[in-house]
């Protein structure tokens, strides 16, 4: 009779004095608030102790309206993406909003069988049109609910990620941390075992390509308490390529400190590989440009004309070489007399130095050397120094010139 009595005075008070400012209590003479309902006994309290809100199976064929923007109710039938729990009525976004969290169950089939397709996800950003879910078995995907790595950001447009920090000199890190064994159980890494990578992929016309670009960080030996090398190798695809051969990269920073560029193991500070008949394969191609005001020590230039290089303090052109073969078919020769013939050498000029040998076995009493004639042309002077008149044989000449 006494909880009866409580309860018909809430109604009256409610519905017939609203306009009344006063405090409601129910099971107290104190009430601290609009509406107090203590327990029976806050220690030990009763299986009743509580108050029911309407609860229903379905939400409501016909969505409330204005009127009723916030109304409270208990849903008892879970149904796909409305778990059991209670619910409010949001008006401005026309929906009933789980009021358990923000987080709702769900379940959608992925793609990869290693992953859970039970997950939660974001109820406000599912809402915004994005997904944002975490699966039973540990993923987490945005703009996904299918996911294809163990964290995945597929959002159309700006896709950025940022690390921020202020509190230098500790910055943020992008940490990969690798061990052989077990997170239990970690060990050592041996040689050429990864210790983790950065990797684009692109679209093939039919789906997602394999690994065209990586930078990727290896053991670079076997790993001990004192000894923990490491090298840092950049691989991409080349022309008529679709996935990289991340065992020949395009370039190498071992563990020495050594770079090799299109060289595994590089065994100078910097080696390049051989070039090839090809063009544009060449190891190494300087852009003429001007020279520096004043030299400086170790430096090497290239001025469009000249290549220099700088020992010390002065400045030096360095020699160029230019070689030319040319069959040379010279007359018969009288004992002491002379014959001269000529070898195009392009980019020759007077004044150079040169040399000069017969690509074969020459006769005997015969003596040769060389000039610089005139531009591009090197001229081979035969003597012969015999008793009797020589006629040689035809025969190839290689010309060197020093610039």
């Amino acid at each position: 009779m006494r909880k009866t009595t409580y309860v018909l005075s809430l109604f009256i008070l409610v519905f017939f004095a609203q306009g009344i400012l006063a405090q409601v209590g129910i099971g107290t003479t104190s009430p601290k608030s609009m509406l107090d309902i203590p327990a029976s006994n806050s220690t030990s309290p009763a299986s009743t102790d509580g108050i029911l809100i309407p609860r229903i199976d379905n939400f409501p064929s016909t969505n409330p309206g204005a009127d009723q923007d916030g109304m409270l109710i208990f849903l008892r039938t879970a149904a796909p993406g409305n778990p059991k729990g209670f619910y409010y009525w949001d008006n401005t976004l026309t929906d009933w909003i789980s009021y358990n969290d923000e987080w709702k169950d769900n379940f959608v089939t992925q793609s990869r069988g290693d992953y859970d397709g039970n997950l939660i996800y974001a109820n406000q950003a599912g809402i915004g049109g994005v997904d944002v879910v975490v699966l039973d078995s540990g993923q987490i995907g945005m703009g996904t609910s299918n996911l294809e790595e163990n964290l995945e950001l597929k959002i159309d447009g700006d896709n950025d990620i940022q690390i921020s920090s202020a509190s230098p000199p500790d910055p943020p890190q992008l940490v990969f941390y690798t061990t052989n064994g077990s997170f239990g159980s970690p060990d050592f890494m041996n040689d050429e075992d990864d210790i983790g990578y950065m990797t684009g992929k692109v679209w093939t016309g039919t789906g997602k390509s394999l690994d065209v670009a990586n930078i990727q960080m290896e053991a670079d030996g076997n790993h001990n308490s004192g000894s923990l090398p490491t090298k840092i190798e950049f691989a991409v695809t080349n022309p008529g390529q679709t996935v990289l051969n991340s065992n020949n990269p395009e370039m190498v920073i071992a563990s020495t400190g050594n770079v090799g560029i299109g060289i595994n193991d590089p065994s100078a500070v910097l080696q390049l590989k051989a070039g090839s008949a090809s063009s544009n394969s060449a190891p190494l191609k300087l852009t003429s440009g001007a020279t520096l005001s004043a030299p400086e020590t170790g430096a090497m230039e290239y001025d469009g004309t000249n290549l220099y290089f700088t020992p010390n303090t002065i400045r030096k052109v360095l020699m160029t070489g230019l070689v030319a073969t040319q069959n040379l078919d010279f007359p018969n020769i009288n004992s002491g007399n002379t014959s001269e013939l000529t070898v195009t050498v392009t980019g020759a000029s007077l004044g150079s130095s040169c040399s000069c040998a017969p690509n074969t076995s020459i006769e005997l009493g015969l003596q040769w050397s060389c000039y610089v004639s005139a531009a591009n042309t090197v001229t081979i002077r035969l003597s012969n120094v015999s008793g009797i008149a020589i006629n040689p044989a035809s025969k190839s000449w290689k010309v060197t010139v020093i610039q």
